[in-house]
């Protein structure tokens, strides 16, 4: 038999090293991913559909909290995780009126903030204020709430009374 081969000193050396070089790419790949999108298991309702409106309610009805829908961190209100659409056009989150988020009535100010909703929250939004739709509700109007972080149309309304 032939004497010659790799010592079993170094082998386990070798061994370790394949180990820690494996564990740092795994690590480094694992770093790298890219972040989930901000998932939404609840369901919001919107209220006053109705022609001749001028106020329209997203309420949260049941389901997991919805984290960050409004965004007062630049001194302006916008919308963060929900977009509220009439016809396409975007209402601008300046034209909230009011907003309950998790069980409190809010007072936008200087306070720099991101607001979420659990069950029983709700926003009235004005959208005949200026940058909104600029009129009361139509029959024909489509009324749609949009999950920004899934690209995903919540709930869509048609007015037709």
């Amino acid at each position: 038999m032939d004497g010659r081969g790799v010592s079993p000193m170094i082998a386990t050396i070798v061994l370790i090293a394949i180990v820690f070089a494996v564990a740092a790419i795994l690590a480094l790949s694992l770093a790298s991913a890219p972040t989930p999108s901000v998932i939404f298991g609840g369901q919001l309702s919107l209220e006053n559909v109705e022609n001749g409106r001028p106020m329209i309610t997203i309420k949260h009805t049941y389901g997991d909290r919805a984290p960050d829908v409004v965004d007062n961190s630049g001194g302006t209100l916008k919308w963060k995780n929900l977009e509220l659409r009439v016809n396409g056009q975007l209402i601008p989150a300046t034209c909230i009126t009011e907003m309950i988020s998790q069980g409190t009535p809010v007072t936008f100010g200087a306070t720099a903030n991101t607001y979420s909703m659990v069950v029983g929250d709700l926003i009235r939004v004005d959208i005949t204020k200026t940058g909104g739709l600029g009129r009361s509700l139509q029959i024909g109007d489509k009324v749609s709430l949009k999950w920004v972080p899934k690209n995903q149309t919540l709930i869509e309304k048609e007015v037709t009374y």
